[in-house]
């Protein structure tokens, strides 16, 4: 049971660390200003794409949750 946990947080820290650093990988060189992600006052925010972003971060971490959960129920035998 021990191995499959372990694998489960490999696969898991590989996937965070995949998603983190493709931002930081995607601007090919370019100067990257930080202020230019973050909309000033006034400007209009796209609620649906927040809303899109937020419900599949929200199906991966229930999805994750579920599978290492399964891993530590014990079988009937």
């Amino acid at each position: 049971m021990k191995i499959f946990t372990r694998i489960a947080a490999v696969i898991t820290a590989a996937l965070v660390s995949f998603f983190v650093a493709t931002p930081a990988l995607a601007h090919e060189g370019e100067k990257h200003d930080v202020a230019a992600e973050f909309s000033s006052a006034g400007q209009p925010v796209d609620v649906v794409a927040i809303l899109i972003v937020g419900a599949v971060l929200l199906f991966v971490v229930l999805l994750t949750a579920q599978l290492v959960g399964n891993l530590f129920e014990k079988s009937g035998k």
